[in-house]
């Protein structure tokens, strides 16, 4: 089996290289800007043991770093996002039909709940590799388009609202025949693997219980931010099956902008027309046997 492990960099890693500063003066830094410095470095400190110890493990892996993946990912039997679920959401825009399996690098910082093991059990998803006993989730990926122009697929949600969070977001939104005028602070569609982030936490003030949606579910979410002074008949929440389309258009007169998984931006002003649908090509993750 051909292997890819994208590292993610640790956050003393990434800053050293993106500010260009020497050890003593990222310390500096953190110091000034009352940074928990011990937390960082032994942070660092375990995702590089941990690195170090899943490339042991796997020898015969290629390894680069997540700032690395430029393009898509062609000629590997699986791809390993060792990070975060930021991480992972990063790596899966590129791997195509490839299986991704996400290794939480970094268990005591970050939630991880897009990838199915950790540093803390690393042996059982190297096991379940070498001995191919793991299955693979179809999990749904969202696609859209503005004014006609295809946007990174989302695997776990697109957002749609003002860049400022002074101005007031505005849209005409089409949602199954219907037309709805809306002011708020923005809208959030979700995957199954996206409704337990972003999406769960906006919609706290409008469902009467969670509203998280299986990763394996043949349907999307999506939630209104901040409602301003809904009509009885608004929505403010829905869903999207399978060839169903969500159509925005833009009323935005500050800085309207699209998000795709929080990584790449779109211009969303005013006078431009979004269409959100689920895409026909899902995301294979691999995942324990236990939970298929």
């Amino acid at each position: 089996m051909k292997i890819l492990i994208v590292a993610k960099e640790s956050k003393y890693e990434w800053e050293r290289k993106k500010f260009g500063l020497s050890h003593e003066e990222i310390v500096k830094k953190y110091g000034a800007e009352g940074a928990n410095l011990e937390a960082i470095l032994k942070s660092h400190e375990s995702q590089t043991a941990s690195k170090a110890k899943l490339m042991q493990l796997l020898p015969d892996a290629d390894i680069t770093s997540i700032s690395g993946i430029k393009r898509r990912i062609f000629g590997y039997d699986l791809v390993i996002a060792f990070g975060g679920d930021n991480s992972f959401q990063y790596v899966s825009h590129y791997v195509g039909e490839t299986p991704i399996m996400g290794i939480n690098s970094d268990p005591s910082r970050s939630v991880g709940a897009l990838c199915a093991w950790s540093v803390s059990n690393l042996a059982d998803a190297i096991n379940a590799i070498n001995s191919a006993k793991y299955a693979i989730e179809n999990w749904i990926t969202l696609q859209a388009e503005i004014d006609g122009v295809p946007l990174m697929p989302a695997t776990s949600e697109y957002f749609f609202g003002e860049d400022r969070r002074k101005d007031m977001s505005r849209h005409v939104m089409i949602y199954r025949g219907k037309r709805f005028e809306q002011k708020n602070s923005g809208i959030v569609i979700a995957t199954g693997a996206g409704s337990t982030g972003w999406y769960d936490s906006a919609g706290r003030y409008i469902f009467q219980k969670s509203n998280k949606v299986p990763k394996t579910e043949q349907r999307a979410v999506f939630v209104i931010t901040e409602p301003y002074h809904p009509k009885a008949d608004d929505v403010l929440a829905g869903e999207l099956l399978p060839g169903e389309e969500l159509v925005l258009y833009s009323l935005n007169d500050a800085k309207g902008y699209a998000t795709a998984d929080s990584w790449e931006e779109y211009d969303f002003s005013r006078g431009k027309k979004a269409v959100i649908k689920i895409s026909d090509k899902p995301l294979r993750v691999v995942v324990p046997v236990a939970s298929a």
